[in-house]
């Protein structure tokens, strides 16, 4: 049944995490300002969708299963074509299971994205870490591969959002943690890019809003928590060397279907990544040292 007033969903997709979505739902699931949570199971391993059938159906929260992992943008894909398909709601939220936001965040995320046409997609400063970047060009995805180079970049726009004057600041790139995206603005860039399993899809999705003369927005004095990436920690042993894995396909593809890049800087960047690799190796003994 299609929604007749100005409406929002909240899409989270669940892999192997049901506890962490579980909570999330039950915060939220009293949020006025939500009609629906709709719940995409990514074809988890672990009993997920069950074990939620069970415990989060409701009026209020849709549980549905993809008919395979396909990673991030094809599991919130998923999630949001049936969301439009169902609701036709006005806009769109999605979060990944290991994030808290309180109502009043969300009701001024909508309030300013009605007040904003030039904007497609819009989120707030998250409290833990960064959860904005520049919108890359090649320089900046090598930048991109290098923990300690990308965070200082990160730190120093966050430090930047933080003492602006300005409700509300465009910037590059959202991270996919937590965001709202109007319905109109997915529509007309056709969704994110499902050739990415993990990692690019945030700056692909920037880079076709921008075609699309589109902005993507922070709020800078409303907050999220976002807790480090259970879901991915859970996969990954914590190990930044086994996540990095998932980043070289990823970015290929932003590089030469965004960036239309040459052998030559094709090259570049493989070299840089073998760097990288390196530095991860490197960071993830120091950390286990200080454990």
């Amino acid at each position: 049944m299609a929604m007749t007033e100005t409406s929002a969903v909240l899409i989270i997709l669940n892999y192997n995490d049901k506890n962490t979505t579980q909570t999330l739902v039950n915060a939220i699931k009293g949020y006025t300002c939500l009609h629906k949570i709709i719940v995409v199971d990514n074809s988890s391993s672990d009993g997920s969708f069950a074990y939620l059938k069970k415990t989060l159906t409701s009026d209020k929260v849709d549980l549905i299963q993809a008919p395979e992992n396909g990673g991030y943008a094809k599991g919130n894909n998923f999630g949001i074509r049936y969301a439009i398909k169902t609701y036709a709601p006005d806009y769109l939220f999605i979060a990944n299971p290991d994030i808290m936001v309180k109502e009043p965040v969300l009701s001024v995320i909508l309030k300013t994205m009605e007040q904003q046409p030039d904007y497609g997609i819009m989120s707030c400063l998250v409290n833990q870490g960064y959860n904005v970047w520049n919108l890359p060009g090649f320089a900046g995805m090598i930048e991109s591969l290098f923990l300690l180079w990308f965070n200082l970049d990160k730190y120093m726009i966050r430090k930047k959002l933080l003492s602006s004057a300005n409700a509300l600041e465009p910037v590059g790139v959202i991270e996919g943690s937590f965001f709202c995206i109007k319905k109109t603005a997915y529509e007309a860039i056709g969704g994110l890019d499902e050739r990415t399993f993990l990692y690019a899809e945030e700056i692909i999705l920037s880079r076709r809003l921008s075609k699309k003369d589109l902005k993507a927005g922070i709020l800078t004095k409303e907050r999220f928590d976002h807790f480090h990436s259970v879901s991915i920690k859970k996969a990954y042993r914590s190990s930044k060397a086994k996540a990095f894995h998932n980043f070289y396909n990823s970015f290929r593809i932003y590089n030469k279907e965004y960036l239309h890049t040459s052998p030559l800087q094709d090259g570049i960047f493989a070299a840089a990544y073998k760097l990288a690799y390196i530095e991860r190796i490197i960071y993830d003994l120091v950390m286990r040292i200080k454990r």
